[in-house]
């Protein structure tokens, strides 16, 4: 009888990290939900570096046109951003749930991750889908 490895999808860790769901919400585990409620940071502004495929969640004013809430969990253990428009304007495309390591800049109140490849079948990051076939 021959075993196969189960692949454990979620993790826990204590460090920063986001996550980015298939359901189009970029998800905060709790060290980086407490960095951001410690700081009162109670909306951000979606930062995207197309070069080096880097995100920033920056903290702003609710009343800020471009603001997105943060929906805190009980306890601050996690935290949730709906970002459905976001993830479709960068062309973001996977079927599972993708964990990656982020950094917290005190000072700017700014949260910033790299993401992960994207599936090859994906439109390129940034591009809509009607310029990907140029």
């Amino acid at each position: 009888m021959a075993y196969e490895m189960f692949e454990r999808r979620a993790v826990r860790v204590e460090s920063l990290a986001i996550a980015i769901d298939p359901s189009g919400r970029i998800a905060l585990n709790a060290a980086s939900s407490r960095a951001l409620q410690e700081a009162g940071v109670k909306a951000v502004k979606i930062l995207w570096d197309k070069e080096t495929c880097r995100i920033a969640l920056q903290g702003t004013r609710k009343d800020d046109k471009n603001a997105y809430s943060i929906a805190f969990g009980k306890a601050g253990r996690s935290s949730t951003v709906t970002a459905k428009a976001f993830l479709r304007y960068i062309g973001w495309t996977s079927g599972r749930r993708q964990t990656v390591s982020a950094e917290w800049n005190e000072q700017q109140k700014i949260l910033e991750a790299e993401l992960p490849q994207m599936p090859p079948d994906a439109v390129g990051r940034g591009e809509k889908k009607h310029d990907a076939k140029k």
